[in-house]
């Protein structure tokens, strides 16, 4: 019962720092990101991380759009116009300079959504992301939890000490051969699992968890310039080419659900 009691106090005690180093970095959070006002962020950059690529490609392609380096027809299908091979128009930003590159390489009507498999656009697209988060302050992209990790960790190791304490208590479950050692193995197994997932449980519901704080910064600044410089027509021309599918592609999806034998 001693043991217990000390192993008991241990565990309470790294909680205790565990929640001390909570607060801290909270607050070290919100300190990063009540700085972000004198940072420049960029337009892309900041959709991208409200939001996700795929907003961002649709930004890329409203800047194209009105500068009059593409069109995107009716249908969703994009092409370049011929006021793209112009130098002195080509855009200034890579995000929206990468795009005209993958609509020449096409012989084909190229809707934006197949730039989900242009890994070239992707390489260029991801490297610049990567590099506007390195110019960020340290902590305002902090998303990473290792202090849940620890507490799950210290969960875990006390629930399988208790479990042993318990079933291996007497030492005589040593003597007796294989077969004893085996079943309380096997219940040792089974008390671990009846205690360890209610308390993980409770420490997954309890925990603080980490804010994505400047996410939710992003989330509070303005539309891209470009989309909110589109007339009303054309603003939702860039989402219907980014989100359009293929007759090929619709087949397939007909085909799948038919054989799934439909929701039921």
């Amino acid at each position: 019962m001693g043991m217990f009691l000390v192993a008991l106090v241990s565990v309470g005690g790294v909680f205790l720092v565990l929640g001390v180093l909570w607060w801290i970095r909270d607050f070290a959070d919100r300190a990063a990101v009540a700085g972000l006002d004198a940072v420049d962020i960029d337009p892309y950059h900041a959709v991208a991380t409200a939001r996700d690529r795929y907003h961002m490609d649709k930004a890329a392609a409203a800047e194209l759009l009105l500068a009059g380096l593409i069109r995107i027809r009716g249908d969703g299908v994009a092409e370049v116009t011929g006021r793209a091979g112009e130098s002195a128009a080509a855009p200034g930003h890579p995000v929206p300079a990468a795009l005209p590159a993958v609509l020449r390489r096409r012989s084909e009507p190229f809707p934006l959504s197949r730039l989900h498999w242009e890994s070239g656009y992707q390489r260029q697209r991801d490297a610049f992301l990567r590099a506007e988060d390195r110019t960020m302050p340290r902590w305002s992209r902090g998303t990473g939890d290792s202090i849940a990790g620890v507490a799950f960790v210290t969960v875990l190791g006390f629930t399988l000490w208790t479990a042993v304490q318990v079933v291996f208590l007497r030492q005589e479950h040593w003597r007796s051969g294989v077969g004893p050692v085996v079943a309380g193995a096997w219940c040792c197994l089974v008390l671990w699992a009846l205690t360890a997932v209610p308390l993980l449980w409770l420490v997954g519901r309890g925990r603080p968890r980490r804010r994505d704080r400047f996410a939710a910064y992003c989330r509070r600044l303005p539309q891209h310039p470009a989309e909110q410089a589109l007339s009303t027509r054309e603003r939702d021309l860039p989402g219907r080419s980014r989100s359009r599918r293929s007759a090929h592609e619709r087949a397939e999806d007909k085909e799948i659900w038919v054989d799934s034998g439909g929701p039921f």
